[in-house]
């Protein structure tokens, strides 16, 4: 009997745990969307990744300034063979020392320091870029959260009706007051508005991964939207405007920029190779040279006379023309984007007024009404099926609306690398 209380017991601390476990996995996360960049910038791998690249290339324009190490070079005798004697070094032995320098000339050290510099801009550039990618994934996730718990909701408030409806017309049925073909009508329209309402969670279930990776939080995440942020999407900026922001600003067009320059002083730096650099030594020479205990002093450099260094440098004019296309190629793309970004969220801001026009409440008040006068059979199963038919199409297609200006504004930000919304 005891066995059996210490079983029970234990099974019910671990029920307990078990639904703790589950209940704090389904902590519901309620975030506006400038909570939710504030959560991003701080949490988001990729970023943090991002910026080990950028101190990575500081620490390398360190390095580039660093002067070549000077060698010291030492000699001992081993073994004097007209003496005899093994490790003649004191002073009628011989022994010499030298140190050499290396010196770099032509410029060569002055550009590998602008090299490391240009691709430490690099570096910040192309974590511009992947925030403005990242930033725009954040959005299009939170807008198409909202969207598919607002239609979830709308979903699950109509197969309630629908639920009580079909319970009391099966009942109905059974007692032969009305015909069988009716609850199947309701039930096919429970069993359709059911599968949309399957199709928009699982929608939502896949936008909810995806944000949860981008801010590191788990849970269920449900978006804080109110009319005043969607109101503020309301405003076109003019197209001039968004392309000369996005000309100016945007990081990948930035980046395609500085493989330009990088590219340019990559062509300085082969034409300065082919300047030598000098080597410079001092020594000393205790009985090894002309003269006892002498100091030396020397310079040595290698003769460009077979390697020019002709290769390289044809090599890296070419890749100048190349980077210059590529940067002149994604100018035109961008162009291309900001124009069919101004199109979507003009589209999106006529609709969305629209819209608020013939989206008031008069649609909940003739909801009710025709409920009321279905449950009353003032009218008919086909009327009834119909309207609630339109009335959820008419629902779905206001929160599309709300999602899509949303997404279209964020799109305006993402086009022109800044944040006009």
């Amino acid at each position: 009997m005891k066995t059996e209380n210490s079983f029970s017991l234990i099974l019910i601390i671990a029920m307990l745990l078990f639904n703790g476990t589950v209940a704090k996995s389904q902590d519901t996360i309620f975030c506006s969307i400038d909570k939710a960049e504030e959560l991003f910038l701080k949490k988001n791998l990729f970023l943090l990744a991002a910026k080990c690249n950028i101190d990575k290339n500081n620490a390398l324009i360190i390095q580039s300034k660093a002067y070549p190490n000077p060698v010291f070079s030492a000699n001992f005798n081993v073994y004097d063979p007209e003496n005899d004697i093994y490790f003649h070094n004191d002073k009628t032995g011989q022994k010499d020392f030298m140190f050499e320098q290396l010196i770099v000339l032509g410029g060569k050290r002055k550009a590998n320091i602008e090299i490391a510099k240009t691709n430490k801009e690099l570096a910040e550039n192309e974590f511009s870029d992947i925030l403005r990618n990242l930033k725009f994934q954040l959005h299009i996730s939170f807008y198409n959260i909202y969207q598919y718990q607002n239609n979830v909701t709308k979903y699950n408030q109509q197969l309630l009706l629908l639920d009580t409806l079909i319970n009391s017309y099966e009942l109905q049925a059974t007692k032969g007051n009305i015909s069988l073909k009716d609850v199947i009508r309701l039930k096919s329209v429970y069993l359709k508005i059911n599968n949309e309402r399957a199709e928009n969670i699982q929608a939502l279930n896949s936008e909810n991964k995806n944000i949860q990776l981008l801010i590191q939080e788990q849970g269920i995440f449900s978006p804080i939207v109110n009319n005043t942020l969607l109101e503020s999407y309301t405003k076109l900026f003019s197209l001039d405007e968004i392309e000369t922001n996005a000309i100016n600003k945007r990081p990948d067009l930035i980046i395609g920029n500085k493989m330009v320059h990088m590219a340019e002083l990559n062509f300085k730096l082969q034409k300065r190779t082919v300047i030598p650099d000098a080597v410079f030594n001092v020594s000393t020479d205790q009985r090894g040279g002309a003269f006892m205990n002498q100091i030396n002093a020397g310079i040595s450099l290698p003769l460009p006379l077979w390697n020019t260094n002709r290769g390289n440098i044809k090599a890296a004019k070419i890749d100048i023309n190349y980077n210059n296309y590529l940067f002149d190629q994604r100018k035109n793309e961008i162009k291309a984007e900001v124009l069919e970004a101004y199109q979507n969220m003009d589209r999106s801001i006529k609709e969305y007024n629209k819209s608020k026009k013939l989206y008031n409440s008069n649609f909940e008040m003739v909801f009710k009404s025709v409920n009321e006068n279905f449950s009353k059979k003032n009218i008919s199963i086909i009327e009834f099926v119909d309207f609630i038919e339109a009335y959820n199409d008419a629902l779905k297609e206001i929160e599309r609306i709300k999602s899509q200006i949303s997404i279209s504004a964020a799109q305006i930000n993402y086009v022109s690398g800044t944040n006009l919304y």
